[in-house]
């Protein structure tokens, strides 16, 4: 008797259950008895002895997934789109998450999709799960960071992970004090250290007010007054320029004024150069000085260049 083959047998039979059961399907033992040529005494072993660590039930005659672990169908469209625009953030991180995101997606759309898509580009970080997965830990856990980063050697509490035009950062404090901002993808050699942190609650509340990547983690935030002229209103209200925006004058010509923080100069006019023309700065004096800097340098490349 050749009981590697007998081995072969089995694991394919385990394996094939347990896809189908992952992907939500009631599973008959007579009929799994059939399909593979055994005993239906055989099959009831494989639930009951060979698969009983994995999270399964029996309702009824047949057995199933437990709630929570089983992959379904998706009828409802609401659902739906919210899976078909997930999906397309995805293909934009990387070729690797494309394929896995397909894979996965596949299984719980219905086979009609819906014609949605999105063009969020983010930077490729397919081969760099391990890295993520390190960095989220260090993160939920509170443990001290070890890493290289530009030649030097680091030792840093990481607080988040955040993604700035496209780019990824992890939001770091280092032992002086000073929180940092890391490309993830230029982070070298990490590891985990035994060493906990405790963090500082004003600090994580801080970072969810980041803008870009001209955000400033060791800056108190301050607060800038705009004028939005009337063409772009219903732009910011459908997507406020920050999380903080509030309106706080309407004029008569259709034209408002809102208010939001920032930690840095630089963060404001990263914003506010998407804008330009409709956007002007009423305060604070210096955020305004530097935004019409900006618009001059700007003049002066483009009227130099009109041969062009």
């Amino acid at each position: 008797m050749n009981k590697s083959h007998d081995y072969d047998k089995i694991l394919t039979r385990l394996t094939t259950i347990l896809k189908r059961l992952y992907d939500g399907d009631a599973l008959s033992v007579t009929e799994l008895a059939e399909e593979f040529n055994v005993s239906t005494k055989t099959v009831q072993r494989d639930f009951n002895e060979r698969l009983i660590r994995f999270p399964i039930e029996k309702e009824g005659r047949k057995w199933r997934m437990q709630p929570g672990f089983r992959i379904e169908k998706i009828q409802d469209l609401d659902n739906l789109l919210i899976l078909e625009i997930l999906e397309t953030i995805a293909r934009g991180i990387g070729s690797e998450f494309a394929q896995r995101s397909d894979r996965l997606f596949s299984k719980l759309k219905n086979a009609a999709p819906v014609p949605i898509r999105s063009y969020v580009s983010f930077e490729d970080i397919s081969g760099h799960a391990a890295l993520f997965k390190l960095l989220e830990k260090a993160i939920v856990s509170n443990r001290t960071l070890l890493f290289s980063y530009h030649g030097k050697d680091r030792t840093a509490y990481p607080y988040r992970i955040v993604n700035f035009e496209g780019y990824w950062y992890l939001l770091a404090r280092e032992r002086e004090g000073v929180v940092k901002k890391f490309h993830i993808l230029e982070i070298e050699n990490p590891s985990l250290s035994d060493e906990t942190f405790r963090p500082d609650p004003e600090l994580k509340e801080r970072m969810e007010g980041a803008l870009n990547a001209w955000f400033d983690p060791n800056a108190e935030p301050f607060a800038i007054h705009l004028l939005a002229k009337k063409t772009i209103v219903k732009y910011l209200e459908r997507r406020p320029l920050s999380p903080e925006q509030t309106t706080v004058a309407h004029h008569s010509n259709g034209d408002i004024e809102i208010t939001f923080k920032v930690t840095s100069i630089q963060e404001a006019l990263s914003v506010l150069k998407t804008w330009i023309p409709d956007v002007a700065v009423l305060a604070p004096s210096n955020l305004k000085k530097a935004f019409e800097k900006e618009l001059q340098k700007a003049w002066r490349f483009q009227t130099g260049h009109d041969a062009f």
